[in-house]
């Protein structure tokens, strides 16, 4: 939604008329699902787009529309998905932002799934040398006094127990007033401030009152620290303003969690769980560092071309909070040649003389499912160790083969290991957006998950009770559930190089193998370069996935994700991506272009557990036919 466009008149009355039509049963597309965690990404419109749709539907049911569920439905998939630059926005965060926005008559409104994010990513996103952001309570805000401390040591002002009027800003500073209850969301009469932050049932809101702030600069803070409502959460408020019954909740607790977690992973003695992936990544990687350097940056070394958020959040905003140095390494060059990103990492290490750093890894890669020699970069830190006395912590992203053991290899006993994993995916079967964390019993593993939950907690990013139901329920099934993933990803990966080789072609194809299946990396991705062909599409792959999706509706979508089960008994999809457009959406141009082959961009199709491998491979062929044949 650009700055510009606001709720017609009225649309707070309107909307508010129209909800008990809008969430009626079976009166929401499947992609306004609560449980829904990834979208098509070609049903995604510009946010202006998006919301002056829905303004036309809202006006249309409440002038007397049809109101069948169905009808509706439509009317609200035609909508499309609201999105900017970063794919945010779940369409029911944005209705409620639409409504508080109507109602409280702020130029913006802003949701989080925190309470504490709504005013610390101003911070986050305006406080430096020379803007100072002052903040102020009736009562007290709700953080450590080490983060207050941290806070007012970096140009921000915290005025807690503020009765009256707000004094006057000098100069350039930004005023926030976060209130401790929603009474100011319709009365704010003699509130001069540039933002007003309200609690809300799960979370918080930023009502925006001029265009001092940026909402854009706040949304970036909110997808790569925290998160925005809950879908679920939104529906709930939009219940309670509509003044219909709210659904009852399925929830767990965080200790269940860790109990079906160190069934899977003997070697954990402790861990953290939050809202999102990248909410979990920003507390570690903070924590770690902090953890070896409470004063100054510290190097973080990891891949530059991996996932587009991550790096992001590195390169960005950790850097920007003076909390890391960023080291991405690059392994991909434009001819097509590179190297591992555990020689580049055993180059660096080997260069730092004594300095202290954090290494993050993902493993497998994404796309290319690269299998990490992690001896060998285990003996490169040991020997780091001998020289200088100095143990660099090991953070690694597993997400992509969620039970490999990293923890209980040899290598990796007596050293910090950090496993960090995104739970939107194979966890919760794509059903919940959380982020985990976890470690072995080294002191300095588990002193960095203890201050992650700490900067958590300052940060109001734990995971939320129904994100961890989603969770235990994932986790019980998992290692069954993954052999049947592994076995359709193989059936997969031979009959796309079967189809080709037909064609005298031979497919440069990512898989994992089968000795990488017994040491545990069971995963359900595989990624490929189709021979150069002819093409009136952006890129050749833009062109197959364009066909699949034509061809094979029933079997496809263009999802980023991967781990997905569509549940109930019901088939589930297979997901084809071109990562340059999605996951790494991110990165540089520079990047992207070095990942090409033959100016073929690489394809990722993300294979679930209940498969009909046959179909999509008749699909596929005719495609190669086409073009090879």
């Amino acid at each position: 939604m650009s700055a510009t466009l606001t709720p017609p008149p009225g649309f707070a009355t309107q909307l508010l008329s129209v909800l008990p039509t809008l969430l009626a049963p079976g009166a929401l597309p499947d992609d306004w699902d609560t449980e829904a965690t990834t979208y098509d990404l070609n049903r995604f419109r510009s946010e202006a787009d998006f919301v002056q749709r829905f303004f036309e539907v809202v006006a249309a049911l409440a002038n007397g529309g049809p109101v069948e569920p169905s009808t509706v439905r439509a009317q609200l998939a035609s909508c499309g998905l609201p999105s900017d630059y970063a794919r945010l926005g779940q369409p029911l965060s944005t209705v409620v932002e639409l409504l508080l926005q109507s109602q409280s008559g702020a130029r913006r409104a802003l949701s989080f799934a925190s309470r504490t994010k709504p005013y610390l990513s101003i911070v986050e996103a305006y406080a430096t040398p020379s803007r100072a952001v002052r903040l102020f309570t009736p009562g007290a805000f709700a953080l450590s006094s080490q983060k207050k401390a941290a806070l007012r040591a970096s140009s921000v002002e915290l005025h807690e127990g503020h009765r009256g009027l707000l004094p006057p800003a000098t100069g350039n500073a930004l005023t926030v007033f976060v209130a401790e209850d929603a009474a100011l969301l319709s009365n704010r009469a003699g509130l001069v401030a540039d933002a007003v932050v309200i609690p809300v049932e799960g979370g918080g809101v930023t009502l925006l009152e001029n265009d001092a702030i940026d909402p854009h600069a706040l949304q970036l803070v909110r997808k790569r620290t925290a998160g925005a409502l809950l879908a679920i959460d939104a529906r709930d408020a939009l219940c309670r303003a509509a003044g219909l019954p709210v659904p009852a909740r399925a929830e767990a607790t965080h200790a269940a969690c860790e109990a079906l977690l160190r069934g899977l992973f003997p070697q954990l003695r402790t861990s953290a769980i939050f809202h999102t992936g990248l909410a979990a990544e920003a507390a570690v990687f903070s924590a770690a560092a902090r953890l070896l350097n409470a004063k100054r940056p510290v190097k973080l070394l990891y891949a530059e071309n991996g996932y587009g958020g991550t790096c992001q959040l590195i390169a960005e905003l950790l850097e920007r909070d003076g909390v890391v140095e960023p080291v991405p390494l690059p392994v991909l060059s434009r001819d097509g040649r590179g190297t591992t990103l555990v020689e580049r990492m055993v180059s660096t290490i080997e260069g730092l003389d004594g300095a202290p750093a954090v290494l993050f890894l993902e493993t497998p890669t994404n796309p290319e499912l690269q299998v990490h020699d992690f001896p060998r970069l285990f003996a490169a830190l040991r020997a780091y160790q001998d020289q200088h006395g100095l143990q660099l912590p090991v953070l690694a992203d597993t997400t992509l083969a969620p039970l490999f053991p990293l923890l209980a290899q040899p290598y990796a006993q007596g050293w910090p290991c950090v496993i960090i994993k995104s739970g939107s995916k194979y966890f919760t079967r794509g059903k919940a957006t959380l982020g985990v964390a976890f470690a072995s019993e080294h002191p300095l593993g588990r002193a960095i998950i203890d201050h992650a939950i700490a900067y958590g907690r300052d940060a109001d990013t734990a995971a939320k009770p129904t994100q961890l139901f989603a969770l235990a329920e994932g986790l019980k099934d998992l290692p069954q559930r993954m052999a049947r993933i592994a076995t359709n990803t193989a059936q997969l990966a031979a009959g796309l190089r079967a189809a080709l080789e037909q064609h005298g072609h031979q497919l440069l194809l990512y898989t994992i193998d089968e000795a990488d299946l017994a040491r545990g990396l069971a995963s359900g991705v595989l990624s490929f370069y189709l021979p150069a062909a002819p093409t009136t599409h952006a890129d050749l792959v833009d062109e197959f996935v364009d066909e699949l999706l034509a061809k094979a509706p029933t079997l496809v979508k263009n999802r980023v994700s991967y781990g997905q089960s569509t549940g109930g008994g019901r088939p589930d999809y297979f997901y084809v991506i071109n990562p340059q457009e999605s996951t790494q959406g991110a990165l540089s141009a520079e990047v992207k272009a070095a990942q090409k082959r033959d100016n073929v961009q690489i394809c990722r199709i993300s294979v679930p557990e209940h498969a009909d491998v046959p179909g999509l491979l008749r699909v596929i062929e005719a495609f190669l036919a086409r073009k090879y044949g």
